[in-house]
């Protein structure tokens, strides 16, 4: 979970943001049994047979990546102790409970998932009240509160580097290069030591081309030709659906729950960024607003109707198989350009 203090400091590239939405989650939330991966195998459908999930290691058992993830939080703790700093290690999975099965079922069975939640929007605001608003719980936040603002900052520069911003002579901010791992603090450096200099986990030089290569598979004229297929089968279903993409529907739904949350989004008055109007931030879910259960059924309703829809037109244009070639193509050229990754 973002830490607001951080929010401003870290930004990740194109290629990186797309795979921490797709690939990375993987490994990230235990998703990569190797007995269900076999039995995902040939499967265009589960995302676990994607050529770069294939590529970053996703047929590595649950197990083994958590205790990854765990050997990283050993060796910031060290790093910053040795920084004259107190850090106890994060046992993210841990504190995931019940979304981990919830994760599981959308990888193993996206059909079925489907099919009872939809896109998973109205499903997950339902589980943050079920599970009481869970949020994260860092360890280290009493000792965090102990420190000043000053010694606070160093903390931060110490864990994560320092700002990777700079400002054009504009003022703007200019775009984020991310620096050598090595310069990324402590997390930059045990994330070095365990994945090693030759990963698309680590390597700045494979990030950016594969945020090239990224760019290419989108604009790919298998994938765009599908896709507008999807577009043109959707209008089929219901005369009402103009999306360009399948991203387009799933946002229509997290944008519709949270007008139903917060009211209506409207342009701020210099007309660079938007405000919420409407609902106060109090009561409900952890002091979120809640949404009346008469429009959240209606909501519920719409989103599964729309999901069927949306399901039967990938599977009629085969949207997976044509991205799983065209990000099979992106992947040969990678091992092409970097042949250490074959050992990755």
């Amino acid at each position: 979970m973002t830490r607001p203090e951080l929010r401003s400091r870290r930004r990740p590239t194109a290629v990186v943001a797309a795979l921490t939405a797709s690939v990375l989650l993987l490994a990230a939330c235990g998703g990569g049994d190797s007995a269900a991966s076999d039995e995902a195998e040939g499967n265009p459908n589960d995302p676990r047979n994607s050529p770069l999930a294939q590529l970053f290691g996703s047929g590595t058992s649950s197990a083994d990546q958590r205790a990854q993830q765990l050997e990283i939080e050993q060796q910031v703790a060290q790093c910053m102790r040795d920084e004259g700093f107190e850090y106890e290690p994060v046992d993210y999975q841990a504190q995931m409970g019940d979304m981990n099965a919830e994760w599981e079922m959308q990888l193993s069975d996206p059909e079925g998932f489907g099919e009872k939640y939809g896109y998973g929007v109205v499903r997950g605001y339902e589980m943050q009240g079920d599970m009481g608003a869970t949020t994260f719980e860092d360890p280290n936040q009493d000792y965090l509160n102990s420190l000043t603002p000053e010694e606070n900052e160093a903390y931060y520069e110490t864990l994560y580097g320092g700002s990777f911003f700079g400002t054009s002579e504009d003022g703007e901010m200019e775009e984020y290069v991310p620096p050598p791992l090595e310069e990324q603090g402590c997390q930059g450096r045990a994330m070095l030591a365990v994945y090693g200099e030759n990963s698309p986990m680590t390597n700045t030089d494979m990030q950016t081309r594969m945020n090239e290569l990224f760019e290419d598979m989108e604009s790919d004229p298998d994938v765009a030709r599908a896709i507008d297929d999807w577009a043109s089968c959707m209008r089929e279903q219901d005369a009402s659906y103009d999306w360009e993409r399948p991203e387009d529907a799933i946002n229509e739904f997290y944008n519709r729950l949270s007008e139903l949350q917060f009211g209506p989004m409207t342009e701020s008055e210099d007309g660079d960024g938007v405000v919420v109007a409407g609902t106060a931030m109090d009561g409900g879910m952890g002091g979120m607003p809640e949404v009346d259960e008469a429009d959240l059924e209606e909501l519920r309703e719409d989103e599964l109707r729309t999901w069927r829809h949306d399901w039967d037109c990938q599977q009629e244009v085969d949207l997976a198989g044509v991205r799983r070639d065209a990000e099979q193509r992106l992947v040969d050229e990678l091992l092409a350009e970097f042949p250490e990754l074959q050992g990755s």
